[in-house]
Formats: structure tokens, sequence, C-alpha cells
């Protein structure tokens, strides 16, 4: 009998599943064309020995999806299915970019000793608390799930944040300022569109985050490069610029590592208020420094409202929860509250009320505090580890906080040969050429040396292992 399907009594898959499978195929691909009158279920009952209401699900089913249509009295058509054109193979074309793909993938290759910048530690994660908030936020806010949620994030959240940031960062703010992200990218994106009706030219530190630079290239704005000097970047050649938007690592300049001291910051805070400018201070991971007295903020700082704060909880947490919270200035939140309420925060209510009740519990500052520890730790062991199995030929910068540091290294390598080195003896440092906008002349290479993911009683070990790729032939 003509488009009669065959079913398996011994397949696991149910028999009303596989009669719908055939004949929706059949019907989808033309193969049984547009208007043409399906078997009977009586025929199909004869044909095949399957039950009826086996059939009669299969035929509800394609019903329900537009395969078929059902005329009184005569029974099921194939219904019109557009046709779609046959794809086009794109193999070859998607080679093309196999090198760019081969590249992206080498940049986390996964070694015995990773030294990785951005790597936390995973052994002291509180993985038991953390999931018991996950839960008690399903208990406790189910309704959550029906809607929304505040389109600058959980209101509670944002009160445990706006606490912590004053006791912890010297942070002048209300949960109010407070809006949850889900990573610098999208926080630059969004300041970029709330900043553009005012500003167009963007001072970067040379060398500084590319991630940032290409952010705010994408969005239209000039950047311009403004040089470090010994303890940041230049307020002189800042002041030079015609720059009306500074983006800025005080606490932890990124990638060479140098803490901006309270004179400079002052400085940087009156060029702004003279400049009527607006600064973009990016406190990454300021939660840690070693044998160095805590700097306040520059938004602690601020006076004028000028200061836009970035904080996130990927180093002192986890970077695989892409959470991070912008504080604004009373001058630009007024601004946000006109005009940019179509941009709701882009974080799960679920992640941001586990985030709450881990802070509202006292875990979060409790892990903080035990993280500065451990950090500590390690920082210390690999100081250790560079003075005792480095020669002369390499310096180390960057080391008064965060999660990495630089070797300067006086060699006639270049940073991708050393790199590569490494790897040849299961060691993955890291570059940081990629940071300048322009290549520096005559400059020593500097490899970023991450301490967060590594294992203590390893760092020696992969440090030694380092100098002897390096200076061993």
């Amino acid at each position: 009998m003509e488009y009669m399907p065959i079913v398996d009594a011994q397949s696991k898959e149910p028999l009303y599943q596989q009669l719908y499978k055939q004949l929706s195929k059949w019907i989808a691909s033309g193969e049984i064309p547009s208007g043409t009158k399906l078997p009977s279920i009586r025929q199909l009952m004869k044909a095949s020995g399957v039950g009826k209401n086996t059939i009669e699900a299969a035929y509800q089913q394609l019903l329900a999806e537009g395969y078929i249509v059902s005329r009184e009295r005569s029974g099921f058509f194939a219904a019109e299915i557009e046709r779609w054109s046959e794809p086009v193979d794109q193999d070859e074309e998607i080679a093309l970019y196999s090198s760019i793909l081969k590249k992206k993938k080498g940049e986390h290759l996964s070694c015995r000793y990773n030294f990785h910048g951005s790597v936390i530690d995973t052994e002291h994660f509180p993985y038991a608390a953390w999931r018991s908030c996950m839960l008690e936020a399903l208990d406790v806010y189910p309704e959550d799930f029906a809607f929304y949620g505040d389109d600058q994030g959980e209101w509670e959240l944002r009160e445990e944040l706006s606490g912590y940031l004053r006791r912890a960062r010297t942070l002048i703010c209300r949960p109010e300022q407070i809006i949850i992200g889900t990573g610098l990218q999208q926080a630059l994106s969004f300041l970029c569109l709330l900043l553009a009706d005012r500003h167009h030219v963007v001072a970067i530190e040379e060398p500084g985050y590319a991630d940032a630079r290409i952010v705010f290239s994408h969005h239209g704005y000039e950047v311009v490069s403004i040089p470090l000097e010994e303890e940041g970047l230049s307020i002189e050649a800042l002041e030079k610029s015609n720059a009306t938007v500074v983006y800025t690592t005080p606490a932890h300049q990124y990638p060479y590592g140098m803490v901006m001291p309270v004179g400079q910051r002052q400085q940087l805070l009156q060029w702004a208020k003279r400049k009527n400018a607006i600064i973009i201070e990016n406190d990454y991971d300021g939660e840690f420094r070693y044998d160095v007295h805590p700097t306040p903020s520059l938004q602690g700082m601020d006076r004028d409202g000028c200061v836009v704060y970035i904080g996130n909880f990927s180093k002192a947490f986890s970077p695989a929860l892409r959470l991070d919270y912008t504080v604004l200035p009373r001058q630009l939140l007024g601004r946000y509250l006109e005009a940019f309420q179509a941009y709701p925060s882009p974080v799960s209510r679920h992640l941001q009320r586990s985030m709450q009740l881990f802070m509202q519990k006292g875990y979060w500052e409790k892990h903080v505090r035990k993280m500065r520890t451990v950090y500590h730790r390690k920082h210390d062991a690999l100081l250790r580890a560079i003075q005792t199995y480095m020669p002369r030929e390499v310096r180390v910068l960057g080391q008064s906080a965060g999660l990495h540091i630089l070797l300067e290294v006086d060699t006639s390598r270049m940073e991708k040969e050393l790199i590569e080195l490494a790897r040849g003896v299961d060691v993955c440092v890291y570059p940081s050429g990629h940071n300048w906008a322009n290549d520096p002349t005559n400059a020593r290479p500097r490899i970023i040396v991450g301490f967060g993911g590594v294992e203590e009683q390893d760092i020696a070990v992969g440090i030694r292992r380092l100098a002897e790729a390096w200076f061993s032939l």
C-alpha cells in the first residue's frame, strides 16, 4: 500500500513516534505531495498490526504540528509544507577560519603547570555552601520564575553589595546606583551607549586591557593610548589628550600590576572635574593585595560624581558565573533611569538570588578572607621560586596585588618563543604584548604568570621547569 510506514516492534522508541517520524519526514521532503490522502486508521491497523490508539496518537501529533490536515468525512491529507532550499556546503569556507579557531583554543591549553592569570583556586571553593544557597533560592523564591525581575538586578542583592562595597572597598553608594551584569565587556558596551551623546574620545592605559579597547572601538569611540609611568597612567599625557573618558585599573594595573597611589588618584579626579569627564574604574581583583596598605577606591574618593565603578565576582569567587556589577555616579544614574530602561539585567534571577543568600548568610566575606590567605601563600611561594630558580635576567613586576605578576625577561628571544619553550616542558604562561595598542620599541618580553589556579606545592616545580626551558641552552 502506498505511503505505508514500517514500524519495528523491537525498537525502544514508542511505535506512535516511529509512525510520526516516518510520515513527517515524507511530507516535509515532498515524497508525500501536499494534498495527498494518507492511509486511514483502519488501513494502517490492518497493514502494520499496530493498535488503533497508537495510530491515532501519531496522527494527532502530525495534526498538531501542521504536517497534516483533517477533512470531515474524508480523512487526513498532507498539508502544504514550505520547502527550504538545500543548505550550502560551507565546510570549505569555514576551513578558512581554522587557524583562528586553533589559536583561540590554544589560549587555554591544558598543561601540568598552568599559570593562567584568570584561573582561580577550586580546591577551596565553598561548594557545599554555594549548593545550599542555590537550592534555597528555588524554595524561597519560586515566584521568580513567573516574572522577569528588576531591570537593574534584584534589589536584595544590590543591598548586600552596597553594604559590602562600603565596608571592603570604601565605596560611597546606594543600591539604586548598582546595575547587575554579566561581565566587563557587557558593562562597557552599556556604558558606551550611555555616554555616546556627550563623549566621543576614550583614553586607555598603554598597555591596557585589550578587550576594553576593542569594545570602545566597536562602538565608534576614538581610543587614545596614555603611557604608563612608574605608578600608573601619566596624568600629564592625559591632560594633553582630547579624551573626556578614561578607562583605568588603579588597584592593580592590567597587565603591569602597579597600584596607583593616593596622590595620583587625586590628580586624576581633579582632571575629571576640570574636564567634566568620566573615569571608568575597573576594580577586577581589588580584594587581593600583599604587603601593602589598602588604597581607597577612586569612587570612594570622588566628591563630584565622575567615577563609574565596575567590580565582579570572578576572581574572588568564580569566573564561570559571569556575574559583575556597575556602580553609576548620580549624573549618569539620572540619564539611565530616563532613557535606558529597555536594557534589563541579563543575569538570571536564580543566580542573583543564590548570590544574595550567599552574602546574607555571611559566606561571601568569610570566603574572601579565606582566599586572601590562600592567595597570599601562593604569591609568596611564587616569589620564592622565582628568586631561587630564575637568573638575574628576569625581573618581577606588579607583585603587590591581584592574582598575577609579570616576568620581564632580558633576552634576545621574542615573547612567542618564550611561551612555546615553556609549553615544551608542560608549563603554560601567557603573553602581555597584545595589550599594547602600538608595538613598543626595543621592549623586553613581559610574560604573565598567574598563580590562582596552581596548587601551592606545584609552583616551585613549574617555575624551575620554566627557568630550565628559558636558560638551560
